[in-house]
């Protein structure tokens, strides 16, 4: 299923997530930018004039989603909320709340504000520790 731009916000529907679980089923949204938008910011993403990963402003486990579906609709955060179905049990928090939370993976974002790979990496090896290669 995609859906794009044309949708008001706060509409509202029931989705039926045992399509997801079982059936494979995937839902993704867009805003329907052209090629060429999107391969502008492509460039710009490449050539490190636009990072994506500013944009992120809290992570969670798969617990946490009920959370952030709540925080985007109340866009209690500047940005995404990135959950992680393959968490069990991390409640939804604020880059800036992983300081204390979590200090090592605070440590690895970027000027304390900006998610990164290291980040990520460090998230998952203590939250996945049986899970190391």
């Amino acid at each position: 299923m995609n859906i794009f731009a044309g949708i008001n916000r706060g509409v509202m529907t029931h989705i039926d997530l045992n399509h997801i679980v079982f059936d494979g089923v995937r839902i993704i949204g867009h805003s329907a930018s052209t090629i060429e938008d999107l391969r502008f910011m492509l460039d710009q993403a490449e050539s490190g004039e636009l990072s994506p990963n500013r944009s992120v402003a809290a992570i969670g486990s798969l617990s946490a989603a009920r959370d952030g579906l709540a925080a985007l609709r109340d866009a209690s955060y500047p940005g995404k909320v990135v959950i992680f179905p393959q968490i069990r049990d991390f409640p939804l928090t604020s880059l800036d709340g992983l300081k204390e939370r979590l200090p090592s993976v605070w440590r690895k974002l970027k000027d304390g504000r900006e998610w990164t790979v290291e980040a990520e990496n460090e998230f998952l090896e203590l939250m996945l520790p049986g899970e190391k290669e």
